[in-house]
C-alpha cells in the first residue's frame, strides 16, 4: 500500500512540474500527454483533484473533489476519441481555486471547456 500512494504522489509531482496549465476558473487543469506503445492500454486518468485550504472544513473540501471527479467522469468522453485516433494516454490535475462552494453547474462547465482545449491542443507538437 505504501508504494502505491508514493507512486501516486510522484505521478501528481510529475504532471504539475511537467505537464501543461490550464486555467479556466475555478479550477487550475494540469495535464500530461505521454505516448503509449501498449495499444491496450490507452486511457485517460485523472490523477487527483486538490483543494485549496480556503475552505476549513473537510466536508467542503471532499465535497468539491466529489463534484470534480463526477464532471470529469461525464465529460470523458470528449478525450477518448482522441486517445481512439492517437496511441496517447493523459494523466490530469485539477486543482480547485475558488473562493466559493461550487455547484455542479458551476464545475461542469468549466471541465467541459478544459476537455475541449486540451482535444483541440495539436498532439504532435506536445510530443516533440
Amino acid at each position: 500500500m505504501g508504494f502505491q500512494v508514493k507512486r501516486k504522489k510522484n505521478i501528481i509531482y510529475n504532471t504539475i512540474k511537467y505537464g501543461k496549465l490550464l486555467p479556466v476558473f475555478p479550477i487550475y487543469s494540469f495535464f500530461l500527454l505521454y505516448p503509449n506503445k501498449e495499444k491496450k492500454t490507452r486511457w485517460t486518468e485523472l490523477i487527483g483533484t486538490l483543494v485549496k485550504k480556503n475552505f476549513k472544513k473537510a466536508v467542503h473540501r471532499n465535497r468539491i473533489k466529489r463534484l470534480l471527479r463526477a464532471s470529469f467522469l461525464l465529460n470523458k468522453f470528449i478525450l477518448e476519441e482522441k486517445i481512439e485516433r492517437t496511441s496517447c494516454s493523459y494523466h490530469i490535475v485539477f486543482i480547485y481555486i475558488g473562493k466559493f462552494l461550487p455547484k455542479f453547474q458551476d464545475i461542469n462547465p468549466s471541465i467541459k471547456k478544459i476537455f475541449n482545449i486540451i482535444r483541440d491542443i495539436e498532439t504532435s507538437s506536445l510530443l516533440k
